[in-house]
């Protein structure tokens, strides 16, 4: 006996096959967009060719960027300009109010860019990259994108601080035990504003009276103050990161801890001239500086990466981007932070 086919089986079988093909089809071309893209970008990048970055990083870190860069896009001529905070925000504006666009990227931190931004001279652009990144890190509007971070911690002299025996928390530096031996930065103004943010004023302040009680050994420069941790001089700080494992990576006996809450990080962000006269070039830089690759160079230079998921040691971490509020509000911080630790 013959069966008969049932046609509304065959449609939905049809149905099926066709969806899946479609779905198919459309995975193809979302997979291929963002390389089509970047192809074409790079197209008329070479163009361009010439890229000139303003950066407050070390002089190590630009040429590291630029190199890797460069050997992925040989037509790239990069050419960078160092200097602190204040006097780069003092040389973009003072140029802009010349009339020249001399800048096409910018490494600066978050209060000098906002400051930048405020004054209309960056562009907005929203890098595929930066969807890798937490929204806290990136600006709503595209003008810019976390790149490095610097961690404020709790450091240690190893020799006199036995593993495990360190103030494990912030709260653990009130202790009597470690009266007079705390090293504390005399500008640490975001660190203070950020506890006030993250903890609220009331037991915020609390701490820091008693931290003062504590008579704080206070310096000028986090790698002074890992110096002094390094040579004995002061058994606990409160330091970068950063510079505690530069100095440990030269031998020094000094940690720092992992379990403090929070660990509060200030960022170095990237961004784009708004009259950049190298738009797909500096568009293709910034994509690369924010991706897995890039942010795998800001490692090797000794730096942490803003982007999560690169360095597997920060996921067990309580970070914390100082509040763009600390930041806009900052002197109100300055004062607070003088009158108390300063006087």
């Amino acid at each position: 006996m013959e069966l008969k086919k049932d046609p509304t089986m065959r449609d939905a079988a049809a149905r099926t096959c066709f969806v899946r093909l479609a779905a198919t089809l459309i995975l193809c071309l979302v997979a291929a967009t963002p390389r089509a893209q970047e192809e074409d970008r790079a197209a008329a990048a070479k163009k361009e060719g010439r890229l000139q970055i303003y950066s407050v990083m070390p002089a190590t870190y630009n040429q590291r960027m630029a190199e890797t860069f460069s050997r992925k896009y040989p037509f790239a001529q990069i050419t960078y300009y160092r200097s602190r905070g204040e006097a780069l925000l003092n040389r973009v504006l003072s140029e802009a109010r010349a009339g020249k666009d001399n800048f096409d990227v910018l490494f600066i931190d978050t209060f000098e860019t906002l400051e930048i931004k405020r004054h209309g001279l960056l562009l907005n652009y929203f890098s595929p990259e930066a969807r890798g990144y937490r929204a806290v890190d990136r600006d709503a509007e595209g003008f810019w994108t976390d790149f490095t971070n610097i961690y404020i911690v709790i450091a240690f002299n190893s020799r006199l601080v036995p593993n495990g025996k360190g103030p494990g928390d912030w709260g653990n530096l009130l202790d009597p035990y470690w009266k007079g031996k705390i090293g504390l930065d005399d500008r640490e103004f975001e660190w203070y504003g950020s506890l006030i943010h993250y903890w609220g004023r009331e037991q915020a302040i609390g701490f820091m009276k008693a931290l003062k009680a504590q008579v704080p050994q206070m310096r000028s420069g986090h790698t002074i103050l890992a110096q002094l941790n390094a040579a004995g001089e002061i058994p606990v700080s409160i330091n970068y990161a950063g510079s505690v494992d530069a100095l440990a990576k030269r031998g020094a006996p000094l940690g720092w801890i992992k379990t403090t809450r929070p660990i509060v990080y200030k960022s170095t962000l990237v961004s784009i001239a708004k009259n950049t006269a190298s738009p797909n070039l500096a568009k293709l830089f910034v994509d690369f500086c924010l991706s897995a690759e890039g942010q795998v160079e800001v490692v090797r230079a000794g730096s942490a990466p803003a982007r999560p998921g690169i360095a597997p040691e920060a996921k067990d971490l309580d970070l914390r981007p100082v509040p763009l509020e600390v930041t806009q509000g900052l002197s109100l911080y300055v004062e607070e932070f003088r009158q108390l630790f300063q006087r």
